[in-house]
């Protein structure tokens, strides 16, 4: 690689993480949304990775916090993590802003985050998938999420598969939207 071409390498990657930053600063601080990550390439229709993400969007606390189940192995596990880097995870297809959350909820919505870690390999059918709608009942039934959550999954398969190409090509920054049924 020449002289050259590694300067512009590093002028793009500079850009990127510019994008990438500039999109996490505009994200509404207390939101808290469904973040959908392609599993293969070409991407399939209707096949992400699911997890939350509550955005702190403070001075003090510029990012938030991703809440998901994984698979390992046989089993899951909860992978709940700070992060100043939502936008830079790799796979990430798009994020969908669901609801806004209250600062003094933020300790109770983790509480509410967790509420399934201790038994997560007892739920008959557990994906990540099933693991968020099983928060997110939680999570509608205590007034924080306002939709249906039939047609909210519908809209996440929607925004997933509607950006899933152009994730798959890495196109960068990532996209942020409001989900189309949820307040």
């Amino acid at each position: 690689m020449s002289e050259t071409s590694r300067l512009e390498a590093r002028q793009k990657s500079a850009e990127i993480k510019k994008k990438q930053a500039s999109s996490l600063a505009n994200l509404p601080p207390s939101s808290l949304h469904i973040s959908l990550y392609i599993r293969s390439d070409p991407p399939l229709p209707n096949d992400f990775h699911w997890a939350f993400y509550l955005h702190k969007g403070t001075s003090s606390a510029p990012g938030g916090i991703k809440y998901h189940a994984r698979g390992i192995g046989g089993g899951w596990i909860a992978g709940h993590e700070a992060t100043t880097g939502i936008f830079t995870e790799n796979f990430l297809c798009v994020i969908i802003q669901i609801a806004t959350i209250p600062l003094s909820a933020h300790e109770h919505v983790d509480e509410i985050m967790r509420s399934y870690d201790g038994s997560l390999n007892s739920i008959p059918g557990i994906t990540c998938r099933v693991w968020i709608l099983m928060v997110l009942r939680r999570l509608i039934d205590e007034g924080f999420v306002r939709c249906d959550i039939e047609e909210l999954e519908k809209d996440c398969f929607e925004f997933g598969n509607e950006h899933s190409v152009t994730a798959s090509a890495n196109v960068q920054p990532r996209p942020f939207v409001e989900s189309r049924v949820s307040s």
